[in-house]
């Protein structure tokens, strides 16, 4: 994973990789801006939380695009 050097609340996964919060397993993309968030589990939560990088796991991407073919057709 790479934290942006300009921003540090941007944090990008190594290639084939996607972020998982660890509270609720909720899969996002391949990068992530942390802030604050308002319901965990589909619950309004009643302070909001502000999200830590040790709040997400570096996982597989369970959908991984398949490269596209670019050659021409024979």
């Amino acid at each position: 994973m790479t934290i942006d050097k300009k921003n540090p609340k941007h944090i990008i996964a190594d290639e084939g990789k996607v972020f998982q919060r660890k509270s609720d397993g909720f899969i996002y993309g391949n990068e992530i801006y942390l802030g604050y968030t308002y319901y965990l589990n589909g619950e309004k939560l009643t302070i909001p939380y502000e999200e830590q990088i040790e709040d997400f796991n570096e996982i597989d991407d369970p959908n991984p695009k398949e490269e596209e073919n670019n050659e021409p057709n024979a």
